[in-house]
């Protein structure tokens, strides 16, 4: 009986979540950004409805990161009963407090991996793209002085982009690799300061499809 009833508390958990998203204007994002999560970590569920992947990802998962995401795509909802259930929600699937996301725009399909000690202050950032912990994107000097990130973009573990630069679509930036200079479309960038390999990139495609593994 107990068992039952803390099932029926965790599917209630989920509809609140699924009722936010469905009225959120960033639903269509979101939608992706599941896919995204799904497709990394249990492509076996690709297939799937929108509800049973949800579930997933809040019951058997429980990705702290994706709180921080789904957080941040919904923001401030317009009804005071949508905003109430929020503040609830927020309180049952805290957000990982090492996580720190404040970019302007945030293309679908996103995905943090084992988010942990991430700073992601970017200027915009492009579709399907891959961040692992302890990556920095922020200013290098100045307010405002903020990367551009491109699509199918893969930053590795503990990597820095700094500074008011524009990383091209089909990057990879490898582990612990600081950049602070502008990155071409389909590179690889790796060191510190990072150098450039070119024609390397087009794996972020792949990876970022959980088509190949990180």
């Amino acid at each position: 009986m107990v068992n039952k009833v803390r099932s029926l508390i965790r599917m209630i958990k989920v509809y609140v979540f699924k009722y936010i998203l469905e009225r959120s204007p960033a639903k269509a994002m979101l939608e992706r950004d599941i896919q995204g999560y799904v497709q990394m970590h249990n492509r076996s569920m690709a297939g799937t409805p929108l509800f049973e992947k949800l579930a997933w990802l809040l019951l058997a998962e429980n990705l702290e990161e994706f709180h921080n995401l789904f957080y941040y795509r919904v923001g401030t909802p317009a009804k005071f009963l949508e905003r109430q259930l929020l503040a609830l929600m927020k309180v049952m699937y805290k957000p990982r407090d090492t996580i720190y996301i404040s970019t302007t725009s945030i293309g679908p399909g996103f995905v943090l991996m084992h988010g942990l000690g991430n700073v992601i202050d970017a200027e915009k950032i492009g579709e399907n793209c891959l961040v692992f912990q302890e990556v920095v994107i922020g200013c290098k000097n100045e307010v405002n002085d903020r990367p551009t990130i491109g699509n199918f973009v893969h930053l590795s573990v503990g990597s820095k982009i700094l500074g008011k630069i524009t990383i091209g679509d089909h990057v990879v930036v490898a582990a612990n690799t600081v950049v602070t200079k502008d990155l071409p479309p389909n590179s690889l960038a790796i060191g510190i300061p990072a150098r450039i390999i070119q024609n390397a990139g087009n794996k972020a495609e792949y990876i970022a499809n959980g088509i190949i593994s990180a």
